[in-house]
């Protein structure tokens, strides 16, 4: 693993503040088979697990990617907090005669560890399992968000009136959950949707898209993309030793674009990590934002 990476990870390994996470309730008998044709994930096969998934244009592009799990017989997403209201707007438009609803929760306690802590949290609430999604009282759920070489975990509480029972650390509003980073989940902000397919925001790694569901918004050319073959570029996690503020552009030593920055970030003394669309047959090694160096990790440095 890159020291760089091993170094953040265990500095920051207690329970911290997701401030920028909102939940919204899905609810009705229509609930599932809606969310079924709209979202990227075949909603009708959720059990004790959580799926990711994303919303998308009929063009394919995504609006916003999602965490998705089960509380009874509603459903339950997970996204990022300043899309919330303007995916609801969204989906509604699509319901008529469903018997659908939105119950949105925009003021949830959400937390995230990683390392030992999470370890510990996992085995207390035996949620120890791959994806796993447990809910401990009426309002609280723990996920087991672990990667192949790190645990990691998530706790949400829908009730921001019940007190926390963790203590937590706040971060700066600036910086966005590590975990989500790590595993290339790309908390995309308004400027980013609309686009980029699924499969630029690594789906295939993450199993955002079920190709053998039946049809949902933007599946034609989602499906026609993956069965030919032909993505040239993905989202990677890079490093910049400086604030990077809103430039966005990343080039190369030539001055030409080679790719962007996406996505909420984190600050860590005065690295800044971002997620980055760049394309696969770009010079890793060669890549400038303001006259900074992009460090690209490999995947298998992250996962």
């Amino acid at each position: 693993m890159d020291n760089l990476i091993k170094e953040i990870r265990s500095n920051n390994s207690d329970i911290y503040l997701d401030n920028s996470l909102a939940a919204i309730r899905v609810t009705g008998k229509d609930n599932k088979k809606f969310l079924q044709g709209q979202l990227t994930n075949d909603i009708e096969k959720l059990s004790d697990k959580y799926v990711n998934a994303s919303y998308c244009t009929h063009q394919g592009k995504v609006i916003v990617n999602i965490q998705v799990f089960l509380s009874e017989d509603d459903v339950i997403l997970l996204l990022s907090k300043p899309l919330s209201k303007y995916f609801i707007e969204k989906m509604s438009k699509y319901i008529l005669m469903s018997d659908v609803k939105f119950m949105l929760y925009d003021e949830i306690t959400a937390l995230w560890s990683l390392g030992d802590k999470a370890k510990e949290l996992m085995r207390e609430y035996k949620i120890e399992e791959d994806k796993l999604c447990s809910r401990v009282s009426e309002s609280e759920y723990m996920i087991n968000m672990c990667m192949d070489n790190t645990y990691q975990i998530r706790y949400v509480n829908l009730d921001s009136s019940n007190t926390c029972k963790f203590e937590y650390n706040e971060l700066s509003e600036s910086q966005t959950c590590l975990i989500d980073l790590f595993r290339l989940h790309t908390r995309l902000k308004i400027d980013n949707i609309e686009k980029f397919i699924p499969q630029v925001l690594n789906s295939d790694e993450l199993e955002t898209v079920s190709y053998k569901k039946g049809c949902y918004t933007g599946q034609e050319v989602i499906a026609r993309t993956h069965y030919l073959g032909n993505v040239k570029k993905h989202t990677y996690l890079v490093a910049v030793d400086a604030p990077i503020n809103n430039e966005t552009n990343v080039v190369n030593s030539d001055g030409e674009s080679a790719g962007e920055l996406i996505g909420e970030t984190f600050t860590y003394q005065e690295v800044t990590l971002s997620h980055c669309i760049l394309r696969d047959s770009s010079d890793f090694n060669d890549l400038f934002i303001k006259n900074h160096v992009v460090r690209v990790f490999a995947k298998e440095d992250i996962f």
